[in-house]
C-alpha cells in the first residue's frame, strides 16, 4: 500500500513539474509557451525564470528520484523475474 502511494506521489510530482514546464520561463513579451511567434528562436538574452520555475523544479527534483528509487527495486515484487 505504501508503495503505491509512493508511485502515485512520485507520478504526480513528477508530471506537475514538467506541465509547468513551458511556463518556467518568460520574456518581456510574457510566457514563451505562448509568446513564440514574437520571442522568435533567438532571445536567449531576454528569458527569465517566472514563478512557475520553482514548482517546475521542486516538481521535478522530488518526483524523479522517488520513481528512480520505485523502479529500481521493481523486481523484487516479481520473484527476481
Amino acid at each position: 500500500m505504501a508503495r503505491t502511494l509512493l508511485w502515485i506521489l512520485g507520478g504526480a510530482a513528477c508530471a506537475i513539474g514538467l506541465v509547468s514546464l513551458p511556463f518556467a520561463f518568460a520574456t518581456p513579451w510574457g510566457p514563451i509557451a505562448l509568446n513564440l511567434t514574437q520571442t522568435g528562436w533567438d532571445a536567449v538574452a531576454d528569458i527569465a525564470p517566472t514563478p512557475y520555475f520553482t514548482l517546475t523544479v521542486l516538481g521535478i527534483a522530488v518526483g524523479a528520484p522517488i520513481l528512480v528509487v520505485l523502479n529500481a527495486t521493481a523486481w523484487k515484487s516479481t520473484d527476481g523475474y
